[in-house]
């Protein structure tokens, strides 16, 4: 998953946000006592930031993320559907801040977004401790540090251009993806490079 700073919500800004996050939900999730809301800088907004709240009613705990503006009563909260419609359909309000340096953690969060059966599309730059769900062999870690690299930006009259790294499932892809100047993303075209890989899939609720 991308790497955030997080900082604990306030108590008191926690029980405005219970409010409003239970009120994006078909049912009340979160109740005071009994969970923990933390909120991340995101680098690629000057206007949003990244809400986390996790729930400690239910076994095991349930973590949803959520798109905040301002804070406390006057704060806007947007639900992660698991899709990336909530990010697309806010950017152009979101203060979308778009250069060399924020492109690939934008797209990453882009694609971290997206929940499916296999779980998230993750672009990745280096191998760390969430690459792997069981221990890989030697080979195993081998051939994954040889295909796991740095994005390659490119700047473009319409956005970027990126050649990067993912990993889906149990398989490592290589991807080029295009950013255009709005934030729209698309994937212009995958390989395959390795799979049946012991990789870690990270799935939200």
């Amino acid at each position: 998953m991308p790497q955030y700073n997080w900082n604990e919500v306030s108590d008191a800004d926690v029980e405005v946000l219970i409010k409003k996050v239970n009120a994006l939900s078909s049912f009340e999730m979160f109740t005071p006592g009994r969970c923990r809301f933390v909120v991340a800088d995101l680098p690629f907004y000057s206007h949003f930031k990244l809400l986390r709240a996790t729930t400690f009613s239910s076994i095991p705990p349930v973590t949803m993320q959520y798109l905040i503006a301002g804070s406390g009563a006057d704060a806007e909260v947007i639900k992660m559907n698991g899709t990336r419609d909530p990010i697309f359909e806010n950017n152009s309000r979101a203060g979308l801040i778009l250069n060399a340096q924020t492109v690939v953690p934008y797209a990453t969060f882009v694609l971290d977004a997206v929940q499916t059966e296999e779980g998230t599309l993750r672009l990745v730059e280096k191998v760390d401790e969430d690459t792997f769900s069981n221990t890989p062999t030697p080979q195993q870690r081998k051939d994954v540090t040889h295909l796991i690299r740095p994005a390659k930006v490119t700047e473009t009259a319409n956005g970027f251009d990126l050649d990067v790294i993912m990993l889906y499932g149990d398989s490592i892809y290589r991807a080029d993806l295009e950013v255009k100047k709005d934030g729209f993303i698309e994937i212009k075209n995958e390989e395959l490079l390795a799979e049946g890989l012991p990789i870690r899939p990270i799935f939200l609720e």
